[in-house]
């Protein structure tokens, strides 16, 4: 621990008086519904979230403008309460941490498709979509992270080499429980049944050997971003062996992999390029110790917008080419591009209807799809663009890590959604 900046900013406090006060009404309303109590709060809690999300797992309801903009609220305010947690836990703030957490947003993304097909039975299937799908990836994320703080926080009693096997350990047991608990639940639903899983299993049993194959390959993640990159990572493969076993009985007119060359291709281009063109000024940067938009310990914003320096001026300069190697921009714009790649495909070829409330008004409002991709694009260009203006202060990095990971969720993860449901004709 570094002992320094552990005190909350205002915006951090207020964030979790709010969640708090948003947590009791809603376990207060759930409470009231179990004691069989008629109140105006329960009514309201169940007609806009409850049931919403009841009906989407056996279909695409769920949507309405009411829980839309407090899911929108609620994730804004996570993102400035957790910032405060993560910093006194002193994770690291840097960009190799939003790498480890990457997986998680293909395991999300490839749970729901696998819910989308039918294969988690009826007590499993509600938590495959939103809301429930953020709380239990959260869940599995703190589940991941805590293996490796507490083999970090063994301290000197064992040598490193053991704390590598001990976490490898830990983490094979946390993979091999998620392919307990997701096999059963795939085995016992009626889709599941009929299928021959025996590629499930083959592939489940190798994600729990993946902490050994990917050991030197990680060796430069922290404890916490191995643990929660192994997991994540596990998961991701158990899932995927689902959806290969799933393909193997598909009709060919209902496979379609060539959407995968576009949706997947086209932003693994745009990444590419980004880094590409940045990295040059990112290693300028770097080798004098700055990170475009973070502000060197001690100074505000106030103070750095005074600052006249040789410093800052190094820094403007490269700064806005700098900031398109970061994986915190070129993700969440690449993010943001494959939603809408996702999202044109699946209206125009396949004849899907978009359920999202503001993508809907969007695409009704250009009158075709390839509009709400070029928004989308353009949207990436804005992102590019807070990132390589906005400036946090040194003991902010960590708001900036999940204003990215926020960013990147809301685009990526509903690409890959769609894209997987693209293949599989879902």
């Amino acid at each position: 621990m570094t002992g320094r900046n552990y005190g909350l900013y205002d915006y951090e406090k207020w964030s979790i008086y709010a969640l708090t006060a948003i947590t009791t009404l809603l376990f207060s309303a759930l409470f009231l519904n179990i004691l069989d109590i008629t109140n105006p709060l329960t009514d309201f809690v169940t007609n806009y979230y409850v049931n919403p999300v009841l009906d989407e797992s056996g279909g695409d309801a769920g949507y309405n403008v009411t829980n839309t903009v407090t899911y929108a609220v609620v994730l804004a305010l996570f993102v400035a309460a957790l910032s405060a947690w993560l910093r006194i836990l002193d994770i690291d703030p840097s960009d190799a941490t939003l790498l480890a957490l990457l997986p998680y947003v293909f395991w999300a993304a490839l749970g729901e498709v696998v819910e989308d097909a039918d294969m988690f039975d009826s007590s499993m299937a509600p938590l495959f979509v939103s809301p429930s799908i953020h709380f239990q990836t959260a869940l599995w994320v703190i589940i991941a992270g805590s293996i490796g703080y507490h083999v970090r926080n063994y301290g000197s009693k064992i040598s490193d080499s053991e704390k590598d096997r001990i976490l490898e350990s830990l983490c094979m047991i946390v993979i091999f429980v998620q392919f307990l608990v997701f096999g059963h639940s795939i085995s016992s639903s009626e889709v599941g049944g009929e299928l021959d899983l025996t590629i499930f299993a083959v592939i489940g049993i190798s994600a729990i050997m993946l902490p050994i194959f990917f050991r030197e390959s990680i060796s430069e993640f922290s404890y916490i971003q191995k643990s929660v990159y192994l997991v994540g990572c596990g998961g991701v493969l158990i899932f995927f062996g689902a959806l290969v076993s799933f393909a193997t009985v598909l009709p060919e007119d209902k496979l379609s992999l060539w959407p995968l060359i576009i949706v997947i291709g086209v932003p693994l281009l745009l990444c590419y390029t980004m880094f590409s063109v940045g990295i040059e000024s990112s290693r300028k940067l770097s080798q004098r110790g700055f990170v475009a938009g973070i502000l060197p310990e001690g100074i505000s914003e106030l103070d750095y917008q005074d600052l006249v320096s040789e410093d800052k001026t190094f820094v403007e300069e490269n700064r806005n080419k700098a900031v398109l190697a970061y994986p915190v921009v070129f993700l969440s714009v690449s993010g943001q591009v494959m939603d809408g790649l996702a999202t044109w495909i699946g209206i125009e070829y396949f004849g899907y209807d978009e359920k999202h409330l503001l993508s809907a008004r969007i695409i009704e409002e250009f009158g075709n799809t390839f509009g709400f991709t070029m928004v989308k694009a353009g949207l990436g260009i804005i992102i590019w663009w807070f990132f390589a203006k906005a400036n946090f202060e040194n003991r902010q990095q960590h708001l900036r890590l999940l204003v990215g990971l926020m960013i990147l969720v809301v685009g990526m993860a509903p690409g890959l959604r769609g894209v997987g449901r693209l293949v599989i004709g879902q």
